[in-house]
């Protein structure tokens, strides 16, 4: 065995040449070991090669039962939804079979009768659920008017009941109930009901679900606030260049005052 030491830019290369196998005086197989280290670097002490490992890519290994878990999954969860909304057990035609129809050239999935209503079922009990909200016995009963225009739901439909908690009250609307006695000791539940128009365009007031954020807050400034055109309180829409100056939303329609959604302003 006998090493050379090869020296290229600043790192020495030893070749190692190992004779495996000599037959009458001749070599009928050897190997070759090259080792490398820096020139800066100490003598390594290590006499093993150094191995180069390829990078190989971590493949997902797929259970073959995944498939086929995920299959019983959906099929216990639609089985759930048909014993809740499909149709009755009387019901004789019972084809769930979905077909291709093809109309202009153009092939789509066609469902059952059976399958439509299940899923427009299943739609409208999420929706209600979504939407549906619990009454509270201790809250005051207002009048049937918007909690801002003070006016009733015969033209424009309203929307509610909605419930806030004030404590301190610092601004009963008298014009939705009579204001109870000793509010500035306990907190006090009101019920209160709007507009869809007149809740949009109030500032800082935002649609979660079924409920309207910020409400509290927000009712105490516009009860606060009397508009400039009926005189009543609850105007929630600033006027432009006027300071201080607010108005109803279906006075500022009435007035023909120009309405700006990107502020929630208007100008006159």
């Amino acid at each position: 065995m006998q090493n050379w030491n090869l020296i290229v830019d600043k790192q020495i290369f030893i070749i190692n040449i190992k004779l495996l196998h000599v037959f009458n005086g001749k070599i009928t197989r050897f190997q070759i070991i090259l080792f490398r280290m820096d020139v800066e670097e100490e003598e390594s002490t290590s006499s093993a090669p150094v191995k180069v490992q390829a990078k190989k890519r971590k493949r997902r290994r797929k259970n073959k039962n995944e498939d086929q878990e995920e299959y019983e999954e959906n099929k216990l969860y639609a089985n759930q939804i048909n014993q809740k909304f499909g149709s009755s057990k009387g019901f004789k035609h019972k084809d769930e079979t979905p077909m291709f129809e093809v109309k202009g050239g153009k092939a789509t999935i066609k469902n059952s009768g059976n399958h439509r209503l299940t899923v427009s079922r299943t739609l409208d009990f999420h929706m209600n659920k979504l939407f549906q909200w619990e009454e509270e016995p201790d809250a005051i009963e207002s009048a049937y008017i918007c909690a801002l225009c003070h006016e009733s739901g015969r033209k424009r439909e309203l929307f509610g009941p909605y419930y806030t908690t004030h404590n301190p009250i610092k601004h009963w609307p008298t014009f939705l109930a009579k204001k109870p006695l000793q509010t500035a000791k306990k907190p006090v539940k009101i019920e209160l009901w709007f507009h869809g128009s007149c809740a949009l365009w109030a500032p800082n007031v935002h649609l979660h679900g079924s409920q309207l954020t910020n409400l509290e807050h927000q009712m105490d400034i516009f009860w606060s606030q009397n508009c400039a055109i009926c005189r009543k309180n609850g105007a929630s829409i600033a006027v432009q260049n006027k300071k201080n100056t607010f108005v109803h939303y279906p006075c500022a329609l009435n007035k023909s005052y120009k309405l700006d959604e990107h502020t929630l302003m208007c100008n006159s």
